[in-house]
């Protein structure tokens, strides 16, 4: 039973009626209100009834027409339970269309008039008992929520991070978090190519870089008044303004920043070997281009050295020809000297030969030189 007594309107256009179920339910207080017509009862719905006893066949509004607008203006929580000599099909589910709860024949007995009224009185109670448990349901959910959308900040963050190609973004990404946190602060990053600090304007103050030039000093985590510091590997982070009044607060803030500062240091130690690989790559190219203008050099000198040789072995026959008609030698000398001369270009073509076979390999080496690096300089890497 309610604190209220369990307030019941009986809507009937026939007084006797509405006098025997009255009497009926006297004695087991109720608060009852009588209406003899649907226009009464809708006027004074200001009451607050919890059940009303509904005729259903009534001059001007019927009582299937006072639910439905019952039912349109909002009111929920009452239970209508229709009150008919008729208890048809037909009858039935238009009373349930227009939003009834329940039903009982207009020569019900006492006790079942009772029992219904009981039952109503239950389903209440029930409704209440579960709005209750929804309530505290909510709060709880919302408690969790609050905690949740702590750690949320942590998951998005580490999911971000993850898109983070340069320290510009990592450094952006921690600032733009920590208002989640109802927190501001600077951070520096460190990287193969020197410190970058970042702060809640564009760009860091002369002061706030030697206040991160600082604190990068103290240990792993420090805290003094309402400034927290954390120190991990390629990563610091100041944060100000803490509630000193609430431990607990700062207590779960410095643990979510933790988790955030190592999630952001391990992204940093990735960049950073990323940097250290792209380095050693742009040594490797350096040296391929230097190889390849050895290389090059030396297939052009191999061909120049070429083309002199044999021009200077032309030259040599021809000398040696000529110096046959001024010498005047026999013809048997003339041929013993052709034939130091045939065998000396023979086997200068034997090395010509040779020689054309490594400058073949050299070429071919020079082309892969070549394709390596092509490829090195679109990748940017080799």
């Amino acid at each position: 039973m309610t604190e209220n007594p369990f307030c019941i309107f009986v809507v009937d256009d026939d007084a006797l009626l509405r006098l025997v179920i009255v009497d009926q339910l006297q004695g087991h207080n109720y608060r009852i209100h009588e209406f003899a017509n649907g226009a009464d009862c809708l006027a004074a719905l200001d009451l607050q009834p919890n059940l009303i006893l509904l005729d259903i066949e009534m001059p001007g509004l019927s009582g299937i027409d006072v639910c439905r607008q019952i039912r349109a203006e909002g009111n929920d929580e009452v239970q209508v339970m229709f009150v008919s000599a008729h208890d048809d099909l037909e009858i039935l589910l238009t009373a349930f269309d227009a939003g009834g709860n329940d039903f009982i024949p207009k020569n019900a007995k006492k006790e079942v008039l009772l029992r219904k009224v009981e039952l109503a009185i239950e389903t209440e109670q029930q409704k209440r008992n579960l709005r209750s448990q929804l309530d505290y349901a909510r709060q709880t959910a919302f408690t969790a929520m609050s905690s949740l959308g702590e750690t949320g900040a942590i998951l998005h963050f580490l999911r971000t991070s993850f898109q983070c190609r340069t320290p510009e973004q990592l450094g952006r990404l921690i600032i733009e978090t920590l208002p989640q946190y109802g927190a501001n602060g600077l951070v520096k990053l460190a990287d193969a190519f020197g410190e970058h600090d970042f702060g809640p304007e564009p760009v860091c103050s002369p002061l706030e870089r030697s206040i991160l030039t600082y604190v990068m000093k103290l240990g792993r985590i420090y805290q003094a008044g309402d400034r927290l510091v954390l120190n991990f590997p390629y990563v610091t982070l100041l944060v100000n303004g803490l509630d000193v009044n609430d431990p607990d607060a700062i207590g779960r803030l410095r643990d979510h920043l933790a988790i955030l500062v190592e999630g952001a240091s391990a992204r940093m130690e990735a960049m950073v070997s990323e940097q250290q690989r792209q380095l050693q790559a742009k040594v490797r190219l350096e040296s391929i281009r230097e190889l390849n203008a050895l290389l090059s050099e030396i297939e052009q000198n191999q061909q120049a050295n070429h083309v002199q040789l044999v021009n200077l072995s032309e030259q040599h026959r021809s000398n040696m020809e000529n110096a046959f008609v001024h010498l005047g030698l026999t013809d048997s000398q003339e041929f013993l000297l052709h034939g130091y001369v045939d065998e000396l270009t023979t086997q200068l073509d034997q090395l010509f030969d040779k020689d054309n076979q490594l400058a073949l390999r050299l070429h071919q080496i020079l082309e892969k030189q070549n394709a390596l690096l092509a490829g090195g300089e679109d990748g940017g890497a080799v």
